[in-house]
């Protein structure tokens, strides 16, 4: 009784109340639908899908499948080139390329105009990691066509950043080979001076057998003996030799190829039709709300006005 007496008097208070309620909410959804259609501009998005290739896929072992290699980068990779595209070399890139600050008509004599106009890049700009682990580069922007063309920057500069990252890590491989393989050469060279010297010493013959193996013979068998064992360690020597060297070929002719390290799968497009602002649901929503708040105001104006009476 108590409940249906409480739930009367509000439906009393909202009855008194009721035309400025409509009032205050109308007014509400007209500011909102003039606000929204004179001073808020109309965004654009422009995007990207794209996956990071194995740049190894180009490798000569992988054109003559002397082992299988994966087209698509791993995980790490994918993680590489989100960090790469969010990073802040390319956030100045894109900024200071396109003069973002006069696109945003941020007043440049301002002390923070830096910091003003990073910020409202970040808040159109977005990098993510979609379900199927590719990535999404993504833009807003009031001009279309800008906001695919910068894009398309990004994705040719992260491109460029994390492939040169990994030619980086190959040149030091290449680096690490070329030094083995002066190494090996000098040791080979020492070996075979030494066989030469023991040879002549010893009169040492050495003769192909029927199973392909060596057959070594000599005057002295102490003498032959180390000879073996010297021509075993020379032969060992050019087997690590010819291996390194086809690395390092490899790694070569890796560094030469200038492919791509990004596949783009939906490449940018200019946006026929805006993204932001929804004009109608702001204006629903502002109604909406207005309207909840204006019951929510008068109640507890006339509960006050009630206890003001009773004083």
């Amino acid at each position: 009784m108590d409940n249906e007496h409480n739930l009367l008097g509000v439906v009393r208070v909202l009855l008194r109340w009721k035309n400025q309620i409509i009032i205050v909410t109308i007014a509400a959804g007209l500011i909102a639908a003039g606000y929204s259609w004179f001073f808020m501009k109309d965004y654009y998005r422009s995007y990207a899908t794209l996956y990071p290739i194995n740049l190894a896929y180009n490798d000569r072992s992988a054109i003559f499948n002397l082992e299988h290699i994966d087209y698509y980068g791993s995980k790490e990779d994918v993680n590489r080139v989100l960090t790469i595209a969010q990073s802040k070399p390319i956030e100045a890139y894109i900024i200071n390329g396109y003069d973002l600050a006069g696109h945003y008509e941020i007043n440049k004599d301002k002390k923070y105009y830096k910091t003003k106009t990073q910020k409202e890049f970040e808040g159109n700009y977005k990098v993510i990691k979609t379900d199927q682990g590719a990535v999404e580069i993504g833009l807003y922007d009031t001009d279309p066509k800008l906001a695919k063309d910068i894009v398309n920057d990004v994705i040719t500069k992260t491109d460029s950043i994390f492939r040169s990252s990994l030619q980086g890590s190959k040149k030091q491989q290449l680096e690490t080979f070329t030094k083995q393989l002066i190494e090996k050469e000098k040791a080979i060279k020492e070996y075979g001076d030494t066989l030469a010297f023991l040879g002549k010493q010893y009169g040492i013959n050495v003769k192909a057998g029927f199973d392909k193996t060596d057959i070594i013979e000599g005057t002295d068998p102490r003498g032959v003996q180390v000879y073996k064992a010297i021509y075993a360690k020379q032969k060992n020597a050019l087997i690590e030799y010819n291996e390194n060297s086809n690395i390092k070929e490899q790694i070569e002719n890796s560094l030469q190829n200038d492919a791509k390290s990004l596949a783009v799968i939906d490449a940018p497009t200019i946006a026929e039709k805006k993204e932001k602002p929804v004009r109608w649901l702001i204006v629903v929503t502002t109604i909406l709300l207005t309207f909840v708040m204006s019951i929510f105001g008068a109640l507890i104006v006339d509960q006050v006005q009630d206890i003001r009476k009773q004083l």
